[in-house]
């Protein structure tokens, strides 16, 4: 059984710098779901933990060398016995779950040869609360509480 101990966007944030610090050749990686939220967290300066932990890190990319990276962290690998998560490599027809326009209010961030694109917090929790999954209201009630997301999530855009 997968373990459930991605807690917080440090985690996240050392293992895209480990990705970005790797490759060779320039890559594109989008991180979506609970993992985005923690990344923004971090680079946000605050200090929380989800809720419940996490066991997963959603990512999308069209590089192999990327990929690859990923798959050495699938549920199951030694990655995920030393560091209590895996990566969970997710097909490009998932961002279709994100609103409209999300792509111009995400956040890009160039790291080496690293693309990284993070969809905007609104537009993770919308496309999360789509499913209606007790966790991911559990996550929008804590984005707001810890003042990640400010908007109601219903009206907003």
């Amino acid at each position: 059984m997968p373990r459930r101990e991605l807690r917080n966007g440090r985690q996240v944030c050392d293992w895209i710098e480990s990705v970005a610090v790797t490759v060779r050749q320039p890559a594109n990686l989008t991180l979506i779901g609970s993992a985005a939220l923690l990344w923004h967290v971090t680079r946000r300066g605050l200090v929380a933990e989800l809720p419940e932990a996490s066991m997963d890190v959603d990512t999308i990319t069209d590089s192999d060398e990327v990929a690859s990276l990923c798959y050495e962290c699938l549920i199951g690998s030694d990655f995920e016995r030393q560091h209590g998560w895996h990566v969970n490599l997710m097909p490009d027809v998932v961002l279709r779950q994100f609103p409209e326009g999300w792509r111009a209010r995400a956040t890009v961030e160039i790291n080496g040869r690293l693309t990284l694109t993070v969809p905007d917090p609104v537009d993770i929790l919308k496309a999360k609360l789509s499913r209606g999954d007790p966790r991911d209201k559990a996550q929008a009630t804590w984005a707001r509480s810890i003042g990640l997301v400010r908007e109601d999530l219903e009206t907003a855009p």
